[in-house]
């Protein structure tokens, strides 16, 4: 038993590094597929770490000690977060600037459900996020996620890793990717300000129509045909902002 701690105190260790990437729904590209698998995953990512990738080595606290272990555990899972960083900030840039075009175009009062989480989400934001994810997928980040979290346990070895992003990495990279996320979804805010100018002219050449009833479906028309038009160019939008945060946070290292 004496002989497995040490390994079970890596595997711990590993796992929670891992933790915010497959189980905090906010940093997952897997957030909509169920618990038990994201749990699945974390735990063939921890015994894979700790069989193969990362040496032994020693100082790491055992289960005899149970303060320093969740000192360290604590601080693999923040310095895990700010790797998570680099899926967390695209997913939400996007999804922010496309929450816009909901207000914007009126579709807001539309909702889907969402089966893996019980509530009701926004159509142009929930149709954006599931892009996202695809493109992530598509392009081979995932990979290059994987690949970056095992170079790590290299560069930062299991027990001593703490916080991996500064204030101002963090600020920086926040404000280029919401930047970058209001480009992809732009092209279709400004066509709706130009419909919202058109529809108020026409209000006011003929203020006896009921213009909202009328301009609502056109706006709605219009999000989408926009939409569907910026979609074709999204791939290399959405892998640019992708590339950024992975490049910012040091995930296109080689384990």
């Amino acid at each position: 038993m004496d002989d497995m701690t040490p390994t079970l105190a890596r595997f711990l260790l590993a796992g929670s590094r891992f933790a915010p990437l497959l189980l905090v729904k906010a940093a997952s590209p897997l957030a909509w597929v169920p618990l038990y698998v994201r749990l699945t995953l974390l735990l063939i990512a921890s015994l894979f770490a700790v069989g193969i990738v990362v040496p032994v080595q020693a100082g790491i606290p055992g289960l005899d000690q149970p303060v320093a272990l969740l000192v360290v555990l604590l601080g693999e899972f923040v310095f895990g977060f700010g790797l998570a960083l680099a899926v967390i900030l695209p997913a939400a840039a996007v999804g922010f600037s496309a929450r816009v075009i909901d207000v914007q175009s009126g579709v807001s009062a539309m909702t889907i459900l969402n089966p893996s989480n019980p509530s009701a989400e926004a159509m142009a934001g929930t149709a954006m996020q599931w892009v996202v994810t695809l493109i992530f997928f598509a392009l081979g980040f995932h990979l290059l996620l994987l690949n970056g979290f095992y170079a790590s346990m290299k560069l930062v070895p299991l027990g001593a890793a703490g916080m991996s992003v500064t204030p101002t990495l963090f600020l920086s990279l926040l404000g280029r990717q919401f930047l970058l996320g209001l480009s992809v979804s732009a092209p279709v805010i400004l066509g709706l300000f130009a419909v919202d100018a058109a529809v108020a002219f026409v209000s006011r050449s003929m203020p006896q129509a009921n213009i909202y009833f009328l301009a609502l479906p056109l706006k709605v028309a219009a999000a989408f045909l926009l939409l569907a038009i910026v979609l074709k160019f999204a791939p290399q939008w959405i892998g640019r902002m992708f590339g950024d945060a992975f490049t910012t946070l040091g995930l296109d290292a080689r384990p």
